[in-house]
C-alpha cells in the first residue's frame, strides 16, 4: 500500500542555475587482454564514442581468432580507428612504453583467450594495476584522468582490487546473481534492464556537480538537488563523494535513496548519479 500526501512533503529551493554541457571529445582507449566478451566491450562501447575515436587492444602473442576478430571488428566500426599490438601488460616495459595514461580509460581483461581459473585470472590482473601504479607514480605529469577499469571474477579479491586505487570495476557472478534475483522477483523489471544497458534511451551516469551549480560547495537538502537535476531534465539518484572514492566501508563514496530533507553539502570533485538521456 502506497500512502498518499495531499500537500507534497518537501518543496525544493529555486537554486541559481545556468544551463552548461559537457563538450564530447573523441576518445583514447586501452584494452589490454582479450577474452570472450571481449568483442561485446568494443562493440556496446563504440555507440558511445565520438567518431574519430581510438581503441587499442593490447594481448600478448594474439591467435590468428583474435587477429581475425579485431580485424572484423575494423571492417565494422569504420568511425572508429581500431588497432591490434603484439605486448605484454604484465611486464613492465611493454606497459610502460604503452604509455597507459596518455588515454582516456584503460580497460584490464583476462589475460588469456582460453578458460582461466577466477583466481588466476584476479592475480593477473592485480599485477597489471600495481604495474599501473608504479608508472603512474614515475610520471612526470602531474594531472592524469586516465580512468582505469576492470572485471573482477572472484568477489573475494575485491578489497586487494580496490587498494590499487582503480575507478572502477565489476564483479561478474555478484552482479549477475543479483539481476537474477531480482527478475526472479518481478520479471517486468528486465524491461528497464533493456533500456539503461544500451545506447538508445536513458543510462544512469556520474555527472560533475559542476553542471548543475555556478559556484561549489554548496549546503543544501536533498530536495534542493532533486529540483536542480531536474532543470536540465534528468531525475537524480544520489551523489558520489569524492573523498570517499576508494573506501569499500563508505560504499566507495556512492550515497543513493537519501531522505529528501537531508541537508547534505556537495563539493567541486563530487559528482551527482542521474538517469539521463545522454551524458553531456
Amino acid at each position: 500500500m502506497i500512502p498518499f500526501n495531499r500537500e507534497p512533503v518537501c518543496k525544493p529551493r529555486q537554486l541559481p542555475y545556468k544551463k552548461v554541457a559537457l563538450e564530447k571529445h573523441r576518445e583514447k582507449e586501452l584494452i589490454l587482454g582479450w577474452h570472450g566478451i571481449a568483442h561485446i566491450v568494443v562493440d556496446q562501447y563504440s555507440d558511445y564514442l565520438l567518431n574519430g575515436s581510438q581503441i587499442d587492444i593490447v594481448v600478448h602473442n594474439p591467435s590468428e581468432a583474435v587477429v581475425s576478430e579485431v580485424q572484423r571488428l575494423r571492417r565494422e566500426k569504420t568511425s572508429l580507428r581500431i588497432e591490434l599490438v603484439n605486448a605484454n601488460p604484465m611486464v613492465f616495459a611493454d606497459l610502460q612504453a604503452l604509455k597507459p595514461f596518455i588515454y582516456d580509460n584503460v580497460i584490464i581483461l583476462s589475460q588469456e583467450e582460453g578458460v582461466s581459473s577466477p583466481e588466476r585470472t584476479d592475480s593477473e590482473t592485480l599485477v597489471i594495476l600495481l604495474l599501473l601504479r608504479k608508472i603512474l607514480k614515475d610520471s612526470s605529469v602531474h594531472k592524469i584522468n586516465t580512468k582505469l577499469i576492470t572485471q573482477v571474477l572472484n568477489s573475494e579479491n575485491q578489497e586487494l582490487i580496490t587498494q590499487t586505487n582503480v575507478d572502477d570495476f565489476i564483479i561478474s557472478n555478484k552482479l549477475i546473481t543479483m539481476i537474477f534475483a531480482q527478475l526472479s522477483e518481478e520479471p517486468r523489471i528486465k524491461d528497464l534492464y533493456d533500456d539503461i544497458f544500451q545506447e538508445e534511451g536513458s543510462e544512469i551516469y556520474l555527472k560533475p556537480a559542476s553542471l548543475y551549480f555556478g559556484s561549489l560547495p554548496i549546503k543544501l537538502t536533498f530536495a534542493d538537488l532533486i529540483g536542480q537535476v531536474l532543470k536540465r531534465d534528468e531525475i537524480c539518484l544520489g551523489f558520489r563523494k569524492a573523498e570517499l572514492a576508494y573506501s569499500p566501508r563508505e560504499n566507495f563514496g556512492v550515497i543513493l535513496n537519501v531522505d529528501k530533507n537531508r541537508e547534505i553539502e556537495i563539493g567541486p570533485k563530487d559528482t551527482i548519479v542521474v538517469l539521463a538521456e545522454d551524458e553531456l
